[in-house]
């Protein structure tokens, strides 16, 4: 059976293209015979495997890909040499084909910007969502697709594509912006960046008396064809992710690699005699604070990671024994919420102590050691712990003793643990600013309001309980 048509024509299509490029341009030759061979063959194998990851693996296989892309840079090039031939050593026009050749590339940056931006904004998600289900119901039983039966019994693709429809209409009533990327590549695609030197060599041609060997000589002297690499583009692209990295600032060492990336970029220009740093020392340099990161960024969040799975083993085992627990969350959806609530209760311990255990192993860090570290300071600091402060002081004092093994929460503490559930007390009540701070940011780059455009802001805490003072926190 063949590839899904959606499949095939997003895998074919670039290739497609490129052959009716060459075709359109009356190209021919046996560089152009290749590249049809390759498509070929592209076509036929899409027309024998219905499974994607078997198509891609032979095409991987036969080099496909590889060849292709190798035929089409050679019919290129020997397109550019028969032209060469055409018009021998003429100085003026070579000059002239050059600066042609330039002001093609300065236009075809901006038309490709403007056609992005047309395409985000004419997106439509109901039709996407149409063609999607298309796919779902072509393929509904088929190796890697949704099981016949559960497609017929969620009513069809006709069913899912009414409800998928209707909610989609309900998010655009809240979000219009939701499905579009318009303003967001109009802020980051600064065109400008690239095509200021581009204009610059354009301007250089284009001066009285200007021959081409002098064209060539001045632009390796003054290195203008480096300038037009792109790298005032990198510098953007690494101020916006430092501005994006200390607007939800996950850990002190991501902020830090960033912050160092961009220094680097700028001492690398100032280094350099045309103001743009080389780009093979950039990328090394870059490389070298990615290794030094890395290992520091993974045990931050190794060992974050471990406290809160064992804050929410006691948070989760002590709720277990409150009379409600089988009508809420998690427990409310199994099978047996009653027995579900007994295997939470009797197993919870013994997962916490291991946990407890591998901590101390790994990291030196015990249980109270775990209020001292700079991964939990940090984010009470920076409003990531979900926890309030008098919850986590009746976790540590009043849970965490009690927390053994093949042991019942005491009877006095069901009340004040229920208490603390049904009055709201266990969440941080200022969780909201981490989203509350990201979205300022992205406001202050892409406009007031456009993320509130986009995105669904989690709801605010109704925690009544009082806000974290770090100062007071006895356990520090």
């Amino acid at each position: 059976m063949p590839l899904d048509p959606m499949m095939s024509d997003a895998l074919l299509g670039t290739f497609k293209n490129m052959v009716q490029e060459c075709r359109d341009k009356n190209m021919s030759g046996e560089y152009f015979d290749k590249m049809c061979e390759h498509y070929n063959r592209l076509e036929e194998l899409a027309r024998t495997h219905d499974d994607v990851m078997a198509f891609n693996m032979q095409v991987m296989a036969e080099d496909i890909y590889v060849k292709f892309s190798d035929n089409y840079s050679r019919l290129l090039s020997a397109q550019a040499q028969e032209k060469q031939k055409e018009i021998g050593y003429d100085d003026a026009a070579l000059l002239k084909q050059n600066l042609n050749a330039l002001r093609d590339a300065v236009k075809r940056i901006r038309d490709e910007k403007q056609r992005t931006m047309e395409e985000s904004r004419n997106y439509d998600p109901k039709e996407a969502f149409r063609k999607g289900m298309d796919f779902a119901e072509r393929n509904a039983g088929k190796k890697g697709g949704m099981p016949k039966n559960a497609f017929l019994m969620s009513g069809g693709s006709g069913a899912m594509k009414r409800q998928g429809e209707q909610q989609i209409d309900e998010e655009l009533k809240n979000r219009p912006n939701a499905y579009k990327n318009d303003v967001e590549i109009d802020v980051l695609m600064k065109i400008d960046l690239i095509t200021k030197p581009i204009e610059n060599l354009i301007a250089l041609g284009e001066e009285p008396g200007m021959t081409y060997p002098r064209y060539l000589r001045i632009q390796i002297e003054k290195s203008l064809d480096k300038a037009m690499d792109g790298s005032a583009l990198v510098r953007e692209g690494l101020v916006y992710l430092l501005g994006m990295t200390r607007a939800m600032p996950v850990s002190p060492h991501h902020i830090e690699r960033d912050k160092q990336k961009l220094e680097l970029y700028d001492k690398l220009a100032a280094e350099s005699k045309i103001g743009t740093p080389n780009q093979d020392e950039l990328s090394f340099g870059h490389r070298r604070i990615d290794y030094h990161f890395e290992p520091l960024i993974n045990e931050w969040s190794e060992i974050k990671s471990r406290w809160e799975d064992m804050l929410y083993d006691l948070y989760i085992w002590s709720l277990a024994y409150c009379s409600f627990a089988p009508m809420i969350f998690p427990w409310s959806l199994a099978e047996n919420p009653r027995q579900a609530v007994i295997d939470t209760q009797k197993t919870q311990p013994g997962l916490f102590r291991q946990r407890e255990r591998l901590l101390q192993k790994y990291f030196g860090i015990g249980f109270f050691d775990i209020f001292k570290h700079p991964t939990f300071e940090w984010d009470v600091r920076h409003y990531f712990y979900g926890s309030s402060q008098e919850f986590t002081d009746f976790l540590i004092e009043k849970i965490y003793p009690v927390c053994i093994p093949l042991q019942d929460l005491p009877q006095e503490l069901i009340a004040p643990r229920a208490a603390m559930y049904q009055g709201n007390k266990e969440q941080n009540p200022e969780v909201h600013k981490v989203s509350d701070a990201f979205m300022a940011h992205y406001d202050s780059v892409f406009g007031e309001g456009r993320y509130l455009s986009k995105y669904q802001l989690p709801e605010k805490s109704k925690s009544t309980a009082a806000v974290w003072e770090w100062e007071r926190f006895r356990y520090k």
